[in-house]
């Protein structure tokens, strides 16, 4: 069964892969293979054969060969978290971002994942923040209550002055604290809350259009554009294959 977690500015799938034509996301891409190696091409027609690849954002890319279940994590493309996952790049040269220096701790863990399902996912979310180094552990309180208003209602997208106000803080100051905190910008963390809500929304049964105007976005298509954007695919492709959603 296909598994999907999203947390701050991060989402990550489990589950068949998705059989897409050649694509790009806005987003980076760590995809691993769980059970089995897989072949993948990028901005060239040339397959390379590897277990994990993290894969830079608007990258062309295209899979073949894939067999099993695998794993997708999705980082922005502005944040530590990317910074963080070059550093895990296994050698320099053609191979630099194939079969990853982290791959055996993905591996186990996100296996444990796909096994245990969300019973796991505390842990297994532990485990991927320490190698992200991201979080919100010894975050100022400040940000934290903003988190709090961000994903209570990610529809309003309340401006930064706004944000900045609630916290009792200037601008300025707010926006470090916050990249500090999430490792992303403001608008950036707003937009992948909103696209996590919407599909949370049409897992439980809502059509595109309610899922979307819930979540802030001026229209279906406007929904469907971005998310398409960032992931490579359409939002109400993804929602089929998830029966359950958790964050």
């Amino acid at each position: 069964m296909a598994q999907l977690y999203s947390w701050g500015a991060r989402a990550l799938f489990i589950g068949p892969a998705f059989g897409l034509s050649p694509h790009r996301n806005a987003v980076a891409v760590v995809a691993i293979g769980l059970q089995a190696p897989f072949e993948l091409a990028w901005n060239t027609r040339d397959y390379r054969r590897c277990r994990s690849a993290l894969i830079p954002p608007n990258t062309l890319q295209h899979f073949r060969e894939t067999s099993g279940a695998m794993a997708f994590l999705y980082v922005d493309a502005v944040s530590n978290d990317y910074a963080q996952l070059r550093a895990c790049a296994a050698t320099r040269g053609e191979r630099s971002h194939l079969d990853l220096r982290c791959e055996p701790l993905l591996l186990d863990c996100l296996n444990r994942l796909r096994i245990g399902g969300a019973v796991r996912w505390r842990d297994v979310r532990a485990e991927l923040e320490e190698l992200l180094k991201g979080g919100t552990a010894q975050a100022d309180e400040r940000i934290v209550h903003a988190l709090q208003i961000i994903h209570e209602d990610p529809a309003t997208r309340l401006p930064l002055a706004a944000l900045a106000r609630h916290a009792k803080l200037s601008p300025s100051r707010f926006t470090a604290l916050f990249r500090q905190t999430t490792g992303v910008p403001v608008r950036r963390y707003k937009l992948w809350v909103a696209m996590g809500a919407a599909v949370r929304s049409m897992q439980r049964g809502a059509s595109l259009t309610a899922a979307s105007m819930d979540a802030g976005f001026s229209s279906p298509a406007h929904f469907s554009s971005a998310y398409r954007q960032m992931f490579g695919m359409e939002p109400s492709r993804l929602a089929t294959l998830l029966p359950t959603a958790t964050s």
